[in-house]
C-alpha cells in the first residue's frame, strides 16, 4: 500500500488509481504543479520545498533574497506519514505538496519574492495555495478546527526537530524564564484564544503536553520542549515563515499550527521515515483529541 501511495503522488500523471480501500488523490492541476491528498481528519500538511520539476522555460529565480535549497525528502516523510495514518489509523491527513523545484517558484514567501517577479509563476503559486486554503476550509467545516503543519527540512549541525510558532529563539528563552507572553501574533494565538484563559502559552510550548515534548518522549528531539526549551546562542534555528504566519493568522481562527524544520538523520532518511511516521501519527493524534476537547 505505501509504495502504490507514493508511487501516485510523486507521478504527475494523475490517471492512476489507488490500491482498493486507500483514499484516492485528487489532482489540482493538469499540468502537475500541486498534488494533493483528500482528507479524512483535521490536519493539513503543506510541503512547500520537495519538488523536483524543473521548468526548463523558467530561469533561475535570483532575485534578492532568494533561496532555492530543495528541502530533500520533505515530500516522501509527508507520504510516509501519510501512509501511517491511513494504514494504522484508518484516516487520511490533506496533503498538499509542491512538485516544481524551489528554483522555480518558493511556495513559501508572498508571490513577489516566490516567483522573483516571472508572471509565468503566478498560476503555480496560487494553484498551492488556493489548495492549502480549501483543505483547511474544507476540514474546519467537517470538524470545527485544523492543525496546519508546514514541513520543511533543515540541514543544521543539531539533529533536532525545530518548531516554528513564529517564535523567535530569544522570545522562547524569555517565555520560558519569565512566562511573559509577547505582544503579538504567533501560531498558537487562536489556540490560545479559543481556550478563555484554560492554556498557557508556556505550557503549550514547553509543557508535558506541548507537541515538542510529546516527540522527544517518543525520541525525536525537539526545540521547543521540556526538554530542550529554547537554542542555545549560536545555534541556527528557523521559526516558521509565510506559510505558517498567513494560515495561523486571524482570518483563519479555528487554525492551529507550526512549520517543522526536520532533520535528515532518522527523519527524512530512508531507514528514519517510517519510524518517525510512525511517531509523529501518535502524537498528532494526541493533540488533535486535545484540541476537540478544547472545543467541546
Amino acid at each position: 500500500m505505501k509504495r502504490v501511495l507514493i508511487t501516485l503522488l510523486l507521478s504527475i500523471c494523475g490517471y492512476c488509481s489507488f490500491a482498493q480501500g486507500a483514499t484516492a488523490p485528487r489532482w489540482v492541476d493538469k499540468e502537475g504543479w500541486t498534488a494533493y491528498l483528500q482528507g479524512t481528519m483535521p490536519l493539513v500538511i503543506s510541503v512547500p520545498h520537495g519538488g523536483t520539476v524543473n521548468l526548463s522555460e523558467i530561469p533561475d529565480r535570483s532575485c534578492e533574497g532568494a533561496v532555492t535549497v530543495t528541502d530533500s525528502y520533505t515530500k516522501e516523510l509527508a507520504l510516509e506519514i501519510a501512509d501511517h495514518l491511513i494504514k494504522f489509523k484508518g484516516q487520511s491527513p490533506y496533503l498538499v505538496i509542491c512538485n516544481l523545484i524551489r528554483k522555480d517558484v518558493d511556495q513559501n514567501r508572498d508571490k513577489p519574492e516566490a516567483t522573483c517577479g516571472d508572471s509565468r509563476m503566478d498560476a503555480p503559486w496560487e494553484s498551492f495555495h488556493t489548495q492549502i486554503n480549501e483543505a483547511i476550509n474544507e476540514a474546519v467545516a467537517q470538524f470545527g478546527f485544523c492543525i496546519y503543519i508546514d514541513l520543511h527540512g533543515h540541514g543544521h549541525p543539531e539533529q533536532r526537530l525545530e518548531l516554528g510558532y513564529m517564535l523567535s529563539d530569544k522570545e522562547l528563552k524569555e517565555i520560558y524564564q519569565t512566562r511573559r507572553v509577547p505582544a503579538k501574533q504567533h501560531s498558537l494565538s487562536n489556540y490560545l484564544k479559543a481556550s478563555n484563559g484554560k492554556l498557557e502559552l508556556h505550557d503549550l510550548l514547553f509543557g508535558p503536553q506541548a507537541f515538542g515534548t510529546l516527540m522527544a518522549n517518543e525520541g525525536f528531539p525537539s526545540v521547543p520542549s521540556a526538554q530542550d526549551p529554547f537554542p542555545e546562542e549560536g545555534q541556527k534555528f528557523f521559526n516558521g515563515g509565510y506559510n505558517t504566519r498567513r494560515y495561523t493568522a486571524n482570518d483563519y481562527p479555528q487554525v492551529v499550527g507550526w512549520q517543522i524544520e526536520s532533520n535528515m538523520k532518522g527523519v527524512r532518511d530512508k531507514v528514519g521515515r517510517p519510524v518517525f511516521a510512525a511517531a509523529f501519527a501518535k502524537v498528532i493524534s494526541q493533540y488533535i483529541e486535545q484540541v476537540a476537547a478544547l472545543k467541546k
